[in-house]
């Protein structure tokens, strides 16, 4: 029976286990409801981009700088050159002395001709043209005019530039104009400086009509800071952003190890990029180095420059947690390589979809190389849209609206709490309806009405709308390190009478689903007049892979329910989503009756375990149960076969004769081995057998038995606690007809009865002492006492 209750336990157990694997858990978030009608594709939505830069480089060549200066002008003029991250930027790259008149003499030379960075060719192109850059001589017109150079500048910017672009001046130079030579400023020496500052007044005030930016980097050891900053405060002061640190401000280059990042921070806060700390490291000849450069989960484009003082350094590229270099160009998964510069002194690895984390940049030099300063930094930025939802998208006057507000990429909506933790967020509304006034709508993202889902990344606030009606006009206003914004505004009409139709869209889901999975919502219609048409219409990027289950409904007089299906396909992106559902008029889509904003984080599928880890836990209890069953049923068994505590009694004539023998106490064993020596002597005694004796084999039996075998073979069985089975001793001696037996007792504690047994009283004939042989009775036999001798392994 015990077997057949294993084989039933042990197939109950596998059953289990092949159901798990075989019936998958859906989860919690997909409904497997099938579409209601034939799915409508989402309407993609327009990616945000980086910032669009035009820039004019103007590097100081006078003599004024030494052979060194130049030097570090050629590293921060590449540096610039090649740190654009939009691709529709252009850069151009001029050289400036002076034209004093002689033979060929030009105060602004075209170093780099006005190129747009859409590839890693122009960006080669760039890097290779700024080695142009040389210390003049006197017969080139050494000497320092500001006025034709930023005059230049300005003209360049003034044509042909990207659409939108921010227009930014970089001017590399000690600040000491000086045109003393030049007959372009008067024909008296004296009144030559004098006359071009006053130009440079004029070009400094078409500088910042035109909302060019002026960034100046001092070089040299001779800095007019002072002119630096006139130069800085002289052109336009409308930054990417309002933050201070965006505002055109001088910069002095202090050594050689100050060029890079001096001239990263001036780019970064011109184009409100953000820049991760710079890591520097002196690599030796034939030697290897490592920098460490951070890029952060909000980054959508970057870009790692690394100055490595000489052309033939070798760098090589790691992204966090790789232990492969990543290519120079192509794509791996969604982030992009374009790689540019290798052959000059600065090398710049530009990405789009980076990696969050730690980048490792692994220098290698030639053995013939002097010791060199190497070092690295990151630019990179967030490009991001605020996206904005305003429920209902007409209202009367004084009726609460709810706003709600997602932050999207071109991967997707922002959801990582992390992230969202480092940003700022608000909604201004304006509009004829207010009045003129800016009213400033608290949003968040808590799960407190009338935000639906805590941490979710969207974010809900609300406004009372104004009591005169007209248009108010929402703006999301997202601001942090390395963010560009761009700014969707939605307008609301809002009439004194209450629209005739009007609806609410909400969601029936959690903050994260899985490819495949299916939200449900509902569309609630509101209709004071006869029955229209709408139509359901899904709006969301198109790696979400998302379809809608109904279009068109026909909306009843009064109140009617309409649920549909967001659909996420298989192959939908993992990450963040923000998608927007609209009710509109068919015949006029721009016409909205209701919108809801549904955002998510689309999860990995779900992995085996994951699908069957319910089954396979209950399948591990039962195994469990199971086991722990065998181990009792173990258990039970060998403890009920157990010898220790049976204690052997050699009696004569019903009196114990020599110490007692107790079986081996120190560790299991179903058998109890003993003989009887100094039989043939007259004076028997039990002991322990020595190897190759025979000897008496005692084991546990019936309850309450023992089984015993002889050394002649002969099975015996005795009741424990009886008077024993009479046994032959070879030679008596003096024993005369003495009768020997051999009696068992048992030590081991019995188990508790469950209900006390009453206790007899003395000379009762319950009394067990009664029939006690060793008292005058005739059923017990002597229990060994305390007292007893006894022997014990």
């Amino acid at each position: 029976m015990e077997q057949a209750l294993l084989r039933c336990l042990r197939t109950s157990a596998a059953l289990v286990v092949v159901a798990g694997a075989l019936w998958p858990v859906q989860p919690v978030s997909a409904r497997s409801a099938p579409p209601a009608a034939p799915p409508a594709a989402a309407a993609p939505a327009t990616a945000p981009e980086t910032t669009p830069l035009d820039i004019v480089i103007l590097a100081d060549e006078s003599a004024s700088l030494s052979p060194q200066d130049v030097k570090e002008e050629i590293k921060a003029t590449a540096t610039i050159a090649q740190s654009g991250l939009n691709r529709r930027s252009r850069v151009t790259v001029l050289g400036f002395g002076s034209n004093n008149g002689g033979d060929g003499q030009r105060a602004v030379t075209e170093l780099c001709r006005p190129t747009v960075v859409e590839s890693a060719v122009r960006n080669d192109y760039l890097a290779s043209c700024v080695r142009g850059l040389h210390r003049r001589t006197e017969a080139e017109g050494n000497d320092t005019d500001h006025v034709a150079a930023l005059s230049q500048a300005i003209r360049t910017l003034e044509q042909g530039g990207p659409d939108g672009a921010l227009k930014v001046v970089f001017v590399l130079t000690d600040g000491n104009l000086d045109v003393h030579r030049s007959p372009n400023y008067g024909r008296a020496e004296g009144d030559r400086n004098t006359e071009a500052q006053r130009q440079l007044k004029t070009q400094l005030g078409l500088a910042s009509a035109g909302r060019i930016q002026i960034w100046p980097l001092g070089f040299g050891s001779q800095i007019d800071q002072g002119a630096l900053n006139g130069l800085a405060a002289g052109g336009s002061q409308q930054a990417c952003n309002d933050r201070p640190g965006s505002r055109p401000r001088a910069r002095v280059v202090r050594g050689s190890g100050d060029v890079l990042r001096s001239l990263s921070e001036a780019h970064a806060a011109a184009a409100c990029y953000g820049l991760s700390p710079t890591d520097t490291t002196e690599l030796q000849p034939g030697g290897e180095g490592e920098l460490i450069v951070a890029i952060p989960p909000i980054a959508t484009d970057g870009k790692i420059t690394v100055s490595k003082g000489d052309p033939r350094v070798r760098v090589d590229y790691y992204a966090p947690g790789g232990d492969r270099p990543v290519p120079s160009s192509g794509r791996t998964g969604d982030t992009e390589f374009s790689r540019s510069g290798e052959n000059s002194v600065v090398e710049t690895l530009g990405l789009v979809n980076p990696a969050a984390g730690k980048w490792k940049v692994k220098l290698t030099a030639p053995k013939e190389l002097s010791r060199q300063l190497v070092s690295a930094t990151a630019i990179w930025q967030g490009a991001v849209r605020s996206s904005i939802v305003v429920e209902p998208p007409a209202a009367r006057t004084g009726q609460p609206l709810t706003v709600r507000l997602s932050l999207l990429t071109r991967r997707g909506a922002v959801t990582d709490p992390g992230t969202l933790a480092s940003l700022n967020f608000a909604v201004v509304a304006t509009g004829p309806a207010l009045g003129g006034r800016q009213s400033d709508v608290v949003v968040r993202d808590d799960g407190k009405a009338p935000d639906d889902v805590a941490r979710d990344g969207r974010y809900a606030g609300t406004l009372t709308a104004p009591g005169t009606a007209g248009d108010v006009t929402f703006t999301g206003v997202v601001s942090g390190e390395g963010i560009r914004a761009e700014r969707v505004p939605v307008t609301v009409g809002v009439s004194a009478d209450a629209p005739v139709l009007q609806g609410r869209i909400a969601f029936d889901s959690e903050a994260e689903v899985r490819p495949g999975a299916a939200v449900e919502g509902t569309l609630t219609m509101e209709n004071a007049g006869g029955p229209v048409n709408a139509r359901l219409v899904l709006e969301g990027p198109s790696q979400a892979a998302t379809t809608l289950s109904a279009a068109d409904l026909a909306v009843r007089q009064g109140r009617s329910d309409h649920p549909f299906q967001v659909r996420f396909g298989p192959q939908a992106a993992l990450g963040g989503t923000s998608l927007t559902v609209k009710a509109v008029d068919p015949a006029n889509l721009g016409k909205v009756y209701a919108n809801g904003q549904l955002t998510v984080t689309i999860e990995p599928p779900p992995t085996w375990w994951e699908r069957n880890r319910a089954f396979i836990l209950a399948g591990l209890l039962v195994l469990a149960l199971i086991a722990a069953a065998l181990l009792w049923v173990r258990h039970v068994r060998r403890r009920r076969v157990d010898v220790r505590g049976l204690v052997a009694v050699l009696n004569r004539d019903g009196d114990p004769v020599g110490p007692k023998l107790r079986a081996p106490t120190g560790k299991w064993a179903a058998q109890f081995r003993f003989i009887i020596r100094d039989s043939d002597e007259g004076r028997p005694r039990l002991d322990y057998p020595k190897r190759g004796e025979r000897a008496y084999l005692v084991r546990r039996g019936q309850p309450g038995r023992v089984d015993v075998r002889t050394p002649d073979g002969e099975r015996q069985e005795v009741p424990i606690g009886a008077a024993g089975q009479p046994i032959e001793t070879s030679g008596d001696g003096a024993s005369g007809d003495a009768q020997w037996t051999l009696a068992f007792t048992d030590k081991r504690r019995p188990r508790p009865s469950s209900r006390p047994k009453p206790r007899p009283r003395p000379g009762s004939s319950r009394d067990p002492r009664a029939d006690d042989p060793m008292t005058g009775g005739s059923a017990r036999p002597h229990e060994p006492g305390p007292d007893d001798p006894e022997i014990e392994l």
